[in-house]
């Protein structure tokens, strides 16, 4: 734990997984960590997630405030 942000080893989880998550109710986040070109290049968008920018992740997540016990999720290409 570092300046209040815990930091935890990443795990890949699959779509189904994720889905698994939300039919179960788990708090889930999404994170869109697309670096800035592919963010603008895209026209696909997965509903609800938050953008937050790659090169500053932990940083803008702490910022942000974001419920210490939901899942984050980020995905990026």
């Amino acid at each position: 734990m570092d300046n209040g942000v815990v930091s935890a080893a990443a795990e890949r989880i699959t779509l189904a997984q994720l889905d698994d998550l939300l039919r179960q109710g788990a708090s889930v986040l999404i994170l869109d960590v697309r670096k800035e070109p592919a963010y603008q290049d895209s026209a696909t968008r997965a509903t609800g997630a938050i953008r937050v920018p790659p090169d500053r992740a932990t940083e803008t997540v702490s910022a942000l405030g974001l419920p210490r016990d939901a899942w984050l999720v980020s995905y990026c290409t």
